[in-house]
């Protein structure tokens, strides 16, 4: 468990962490900075890349989670060491800001990593289903939300699951932790953003070409999402100006994001999506 981003403030969060883990059959080690304090981050930039470098260079590591989101990710970049986390590929899961890192390993290390539950995330019993399918077991797996997944576009496509938080996903656009989108499935998700701040990122992905070089897309969950005062647009109409006129294969609601039920996604892994039936299935194992 890393902290490369946000604070856990309370002592009971890492208690529960281990707890959840040690269900999974698996043994919590934390990094030595996770409890630093430094502003609003866990430890100084420096502190917390040390810790990622650490625990992938340390060889009776198995697997890494950061223990939260928040925001650092991306000033951790400059202080990472890409050429000893590709000698040394390792399970890496998180979401909300590391949605930075997910991008960076993948330019700079060709390394998978999972988009999934955080240390200090809920563990509902889908979450747990779903990481240790992918994460443990290396299943092809079928990703069935429980929440009702609405149909935008009808259709099936194939492509490389690429994606992450909408906020965060969109400040790699042109810098060097840019991923190819070309013929990838998109799948985004997002917390506290008005309507408006949705359309402007939609926009800002069309404007850069990425929503005319995608195969399909998905969007999760936008929790505490308001439409704000009339007049406005709901997020289904915004999200039906960009996708309709792209013609590609879309849904809306799958159980991706910062609520208790959180697939774990591997970054980069060819799936297929029905979005007539609202389904993702793996085409390819994410572990060996």
């Amino acid at each position: 468990m890393v902290a490369p981003a946000g604070i856990i403030y309370d002592e009971a969060e890492f208690q529960r962490m281990q707890t959840e883990i040690a269900d999974l059959g698996l043994r919590t080690v934390f990094g030595d900075h996770v409890r630093n304090r430094h502003g609003y981050f866990a430890g100084t930039d420096e502190n917390r890349a040390a810790d990622l470098n650490s625990m992938f260079e340390n060889p009776d590591i198995n697997g890494i989670m950061a223990v939260r989101g928040g925001w650092g990710c991306a000033r951790i970049l400059p202080h990472l060491d890409f050429e000893l986390i590709a000698q040394n590929p390792k399970v890496y899961c998180g979401f909300s800001d590391n949605t930075t890192l997910h991008h960076a390993f993948m330019a700079y290390s060709n390394l998978q990593s999972f988009h999934g539950p955080n240390g200090n995330s809920e563990w509902t019993d889908l979450t747990k289903q779903i990481f240790e399918s992918v994460v443990m077991n290396g299943d092809r797996t079928s990703y069935k939300s429980n929440s009702r997944v609405e149909t935008l576009v009808p259709g099936k496509a194939t492509g490389r699951l690429i994606g992450g938080n909408l906020s965060i996903l969109a400040t790699t656009l042109g810098t060097p932790y840019q991923s190819d989108f070309n013929n990838a499935i998109l799948f985004v998700e997002d917390i506290g953003e008005d309507t408006y701040k949705i359309d402007r990122m939609m926009s800002h992905l069309e404007q850069a070409g990425i929503l005319a070089e995608i195969s399909g897309f998905v969007f999760g969950k936008c929790t505490d999402c308001s439409a704000g005062t009339p007049p406005t647009f709901s997020l289904m109409e915004v999200l039906d100006h960009y996708l309709s006129r792209h013609e590609v294969p879309a849904i809306y609601n799958a159980d991706i994001g910062h609520e208790p039920d959180n697939f774990t996604i591997p970054m980069g892994g060819m799936a297929e999506l029905d979005a007539g039936n609202g389904v993702i299935t793996l085409l390819e194992p994410g572990v060996e």
